[in-house]
């Protein structure tokens, strides 16, 4: 990508996501971005930290040309890049539309316990069960 096409889409990414972005540079390091200070013309101007680390607040200039990628370090939904970049143009917009077959099971699925309790009583007597198996097993090869 050429400097005004990063800058371009820098811009179209509202300033409360700046915080969970990440700059992947060509030499496989990441600079998690904490702030967006200034689109020069051939560098950016951020403050953040080296991903990996604990430092926080260094200035960074990176050169776009060293820019491989950004990446929102969250989950996102499809709406939510929507909103930000538009809704497709129409070019390829078929795997946006496409419903994921989902397959129904005609058996119950149990449901999880609301009472913390009763979840953790469940949890400890499969976690005995599982254990009393194995050592079953574990004592017939053995033997």
């Amino acid at each position: 990508m050429t400097s005004t096409e990063w800058i371009e889409t820098l811009r179209l990414i509202p300033e409360v996501e700046h915080g969970k972005l990440v700059v992947v540079l060509s030499n496989g390091s990441e600079i998690c971005v904490d702030t967006l200070c200034r689109f020069e013309t051939n560098f950016l101007v951020m403050r953040g930290r080296t991903g990996g680390t604990i430092e926080e607040a260094r200035g960074y200039f990176i050169p776009y040309n060293h820019m491989v990628c950004l990446r929102i370090d969250r989950s996102i939904k499809l709406d939510e890049l929507d909103g930000m970049f538009g809704p497709p143009d129409g070019r390829n917009t078929s795997f946006a539309k496409e419903t994921p077959t989902v397959q129904v099971s005609h058996h119950p699925t149990p449901t999880a316990p609301t009472d913390p309790a009763e979840a953790s009583r469940l949890l400890l007597d499969r976690i005995r069960a599982v254990r009393a198996t194995s050592a079953t097993r574990f004592a017939s090869r053995q033997g």
